[in-house]
């Protein structure tokens, strides 16, 4: 009965990862809703004719616009730079939009000399964010014309709690005038947004606003574990929108939303409305083929009179997806970080392993304290399972015995095994109980050590400079599929093979081929699983083979 709950287990273990790894969306995934002809333009099209839902007028550049056009407008036209600890920033003249944000303490890769993590990713389809937009006036060119901006192009934000306001207009004589604040804070990856609009006619202005934001995956090569995706947060929950239904029709998504952001594991992009009207969101893919994803602020009609201004407020947060700092932001922004159904568990480990990394320095040595404490706690519960397996394995002939003499008596069969169990104080299903307690918190550290953004690039030791990224030893020789050698997983896969070796045998000998199995199994799907928790189920094996050894020496 033990051999087969722990055969249970780690069969259960692997459909899981296996499904969770290649199949599992990283949230609750929503399909397209019904178009809403309030929220985009009026199509006259009938619904025959409509392959997607109809969308605004907001391309705002055109699909095949050549990144060297950009790359000249960026020597052309003035750029404004902002340096803060966290970041540096940099607008474009041309629409004051925002051309570039790079983050100081997050590379692109786990190389010292790897460049700063961008994370404006559209740049070489000529696509910038913050590129604001009057849908009915598309002839005005608002997110592409150039504005006039402070004197000052570069300014230098400390630490602490310094601000900096930076104002950029454009004036259409006659027609509008556009003004685009932002608001910069030394000690937050926090940029707040104003669009201000005036109406300089003789004659009402109706129209929409319109504000663009461009992304494309955050990594060219994405491991299935991290991928980018759009998110939302409404309702008090957090929704993912599923690209590949983006890639045959567009999202809209109408108010009340919290925030609509573009994410991966680590770090987002986050558009928060500020304004108490009516909007709507449009997502669309522009690129299929690159996922190149555009998704537009749309706001509400409106009608100013001559003379008449309207201000627009949005919060920004372009960072890593740190608790303290998504705290900081507000507006649930936190809800970004989720770790599917066991989220009530890796929550309180990453704190626990950030706490423990205040000491060590090093994530490495604070994952195996943290295993060797999860393992503390589940030791009483581990000791009796293994205390019952060995009684299970001495009583085994005379189970054999009573199966063999009973076996066309099925009633009498269980009525003397039930006695057998009562004179030896055995019970059978004594080590199901710590198995099953053991599978969330296996679970919650297997999203966690992935998920999280302060494992990122994080070294343990040799070899190994990158929790988050697969074990490999490089040689100078490239070895197919691998690259290098795996060599904590194959530790690891020997450990788990010991530690069967060890295991009291039920006497299936079908039981016992199909156990040793499953080293090998392990192993191999462990093989791209990050180096986090290769090396936790590592240790874990280390001290489950202690606990064994210990047992197999006590219990007579």
């Amino acid at each position: 009965m033990e051999k087969r709950a722990l055969l249970a287990f780690l069969l259960s273990v692997v459909i899981l990862l296996i499904w969770d790894f290649y199949f599992t969306p990283q949230n609750q995934q929503v399909k397209p809703p019904a178009q809403d002809s309030q929220s985009v333009r009026e199509d006259k099209s009938t619904p025959s004719q409509k392959q997607a839902v109809p969308l605004p007028s907001v391309n705002i550049e055109p699909k095949e616009l050549p990144r060297l056009r950009l790359d000249k407008a960026a020597t052309a036209f003035k750029k404004w730079t902002v340096d803060s600890p966290l970041y540096v920033a940099e607008i474009l003249q041309p629409g004051a939009r925002l051309f570039s944000f790079k983050l100081k303490k997050h590379r692109e890769s786990a190389d010292k000399n790897s460049p700063p993590m961008e994370l404006v990713t559209a740049y070489p389809f000529g696509y910038l964010p913050c590129a604001v937009e009057l849908i009915n006036s598309e002839y005005l060119n608002l997110s592409v014309v150039p504005y006039s901006g402070p004197s000052v192009t570069r300014a230098v934000i400390g630490d602490g709690s310094e601000r900096l306001s930076w104002s950029f207009e454009k004036t259409i004589p006659d027609v509008v005038y556009v003004r685009k604040k932002f608001d910069w804070q030394s000690n937050s990856y926090v940029v707040d947004l104003g669009v201000e609009l005036k109406n300089l006619s003789t004659r009402p202005l109706e129209d929409r606003l319109g504000l663009s934001f461009y992304f494309l995956p955050y990594l060219k090569h994405e491991p299935s574990f991290n991928r980018s995706r759009l998110v939302y947060f409404a309702e008090r929950e957090r929704h993912t929108v599923s690209l590949k239904n983006l890639r045959k029709e567009a999202f809209v998504l109408k108010t009340p939303v919290s925030w609509l952001g573009y994410e991966n594991n680590y770090f987002i992009q986050a558009i928060v409305p500020m304004s108490e009207e009516v909007y709507s969101f449009v997502a669309r893919m522009l690129n299929p083929q690159e996922n190149l994803l555009q998704v537009v602020y749309l706001s509400s009609a409106f009608r100013l009179k001559p003379g008449e201004d309207r201000l627009w407020k949005f919060r920004l947060y372009l960072g890593p997806k740190e608790v303290k700092e998504l705290k900081k932001a507000g507006h649930s922004l936190v809800a970004s970080i989720s770790y599917g159904w066991v989220s009530f568990l890796a929550k309180p480990l990453l704190k626990g392993l950030v706490w423990l990394y205040r000491y060590t320095h090093n994530y490495g040595i604070a994952i195996i304290i943290l295993t060797m404490v999860i393992k503390l706690l589940f030791w009483p519960l581990t000791h009796k399972s293994y205390q019952s397996m060995q009684k299970m394995k001495k009583i085994q002939p005379m189970i054999a015995q009573l199966r063999e003499k009973y076996k066309d008596d099925r009633e009498r069969l269980n009525q003397e095994l039930l006695a057998l169990y009562r004179t030896y104080k055995v019970n059978p299903m004594g080590g199901c109980l710590p198995i099953i307690l053991q599978i969330p918190f296996f679970f919650a550290l297997y999203r966690m050590l992935y998920s999280s953004v302060e494992l990122r690039h994080q070294p343990f030791c040799l070899w190994i400079n990158d929790l988050t990224a697969p074990d490999r030893l490089y040689v100078g020789v490239h070895i197919p599929y691998l690259g290098g050698i795996p060599v904590l997983t194959i530790l690891m896969g020997i450990s788990m093979f010991v530690q069967q070796k060890m295991t009291p045998s039920m006497g299936d000998p079908r039981q016992d081929k199909l156990m040793l199995l499953m080293p090998v199994v392990f192993t191999i799907f462990f093989v791209n699983f990050p180096s986090g928790l290769v090396l936790y189920w590592f240790v874990n094996n280390l001290l489950s083979i202690v606990q064994q050894y210990w047992i197999n020496r006590t219990v007579k």
